[in-house]
């Protein structure tokens, strides 16, 4: 379902291209490593990060493995976008981006012998950059192409050109060379000039396209890395195999659920009404996916909460009453309630016995 354009933060200045706004709203999730990379490009531009970005989306190195509502990332970049006037938001932030801020999957990338390797693992690995639609690869008359279609909806123009635009700069990056490309297009309306695209990307632009998809010739493929390291890929990828292994299946609306409600648990305990707006779902049709696969809300949000207070009761660092807060609970008593009747245990009492040795 397509989402309405918004008003322009600022009434002095002309609105944003329509095309910004023109999206689907979506499922899957994205790393938390994304936001800091927005705040940072934010902080960069003179704008406070906690302006745009919601409290509990601000995270520090420790958190930064992990995941968000891929919808919640898209509605950041248009307001985003909006807060600096910048219809190329996609361009200059997918520039922003570098390896090493993709935690252990972007020192494997920096670890391997040549650029085709790189961009492999990128394509074998995408889940663990987001689950939306899946990057297929294809080697075809001398040329690797790789691309991804709207099966599961279209995240936005914004979306889109960050990654094209991140995958380029991290093959030039990893080079410390020009990428040559051949082709490069977007499923997205055409911007009111595409020369900017031209520029950067130094190839035919299209847009409009059935699939978003990047041309690069075989021979580019060979171009060697500047630092490879067998034994760091070899380390670094057991790392990003385990990683995968314990993400859901793309489009698993239980896992979403469980996601969306501990990050925000924070705020308060959350209702279904407000899991759906995360989501962007009506109350209706979110009650209605979770009918059509047998599943029940109560369950996934004590599911979700007892997880994530397990996590909070093995950091000696947090007191009850702080772990308390961080599920929701204005009162640590009913929080105690509440984990003693997921886990027959009382909160302190399961500290204790899980304590590290």
């Amino acid at each position: 379902m397509p989402i309405p354009p918004q008003a322009s933060s600022s009434p002095s200045l002309p609105a944003l291209p329509a095309r910004l706004y023109e999206r689907d709203a979506i499922q899957g999730m994205v790393p938390l490593s994304f936001v800091r990379v927005l705040a940072d490009y934010l902080q960069a531009k003179g704008v406070a990060p906690h302006e745009l970005i919601p409290r509990r989306y601000s995270v520090d190195a420790a958190q930064l493995a992990g995941r968000m509502p891929a919808e919640a990332y898209c509605q950041l970049l248009i307001k985003a976008a909006e807060r600096l006037h910048d219809p190329l938001l996609g361009l200059h932030l997918g520039q922003f981006m570098k390896p090493s801020q993709l935690g252990a999957l972007g020192y494997v990338l920096l670890a391997c012998e040549n650029l085709g390797a790189a961009l492999m693992r990128i394509q074998r690995y995408h889940r663990l950059v987001h689950d939306i639609n899946p990057i297929e690869h294809e080697l075809r008359d001398g040329q690797l192409i790789l691309r991804w279609g709207v099966a599961h909806g279209k995240p936005g123009a914004l979306f889109d050109e960050v990654g094209i635009t991140g995958i380029v700069q991290f093959g030039r990056d990893l080079c410390g060379q020009s990428l040559a490309l051949h082709a490069v297009d977007f499923v997205n309306p055409p911007p009111p000039d595409i020369r900017p695209y031209a520029a950067y990307f130094g190839c035919p632009v299209r847009f409009a396209q059935p699939v978003t998809r990047l041309v690069i010739p075989l021979e580019a493929l060979a171009a060697p890395l500047r630092q490879p390291d067998p034994t760091l890929l070899k380390l670094m990828e057991a790392q990003v195999d385990a990683a995968m292994a314990e993400l859901p299946q793309a489009g698993d609306l239980a896992e979403t659920t469980r996601r969306v409600v501990a990050h925000l648990a924070p705020q308060g305990l959350p209702e279904l009404e407000q899991v759906a707006h995360e989501l962007r779902l009506s109350p209706r049709v979110f009650y209605r996916r979770l009918a059509e696969q047998g599943l029940n809300f109560r369950e996934l949000r004590e599911a979700a909460l007892q997880q994530v207070a397990e996590l909070h009761l093995r950091d000696p660092r947090l007191t009850l009453a702080e772990v308390s807060a961080l599920l929701g609970y204005a009162e640590q008593s009913a929080f105690s309630r509440a984990f003693k009747r997921w886990t027959g245990t009382a909160p302190l009492q399961w500290r204790q016995q899980h304590a590290p040795a």
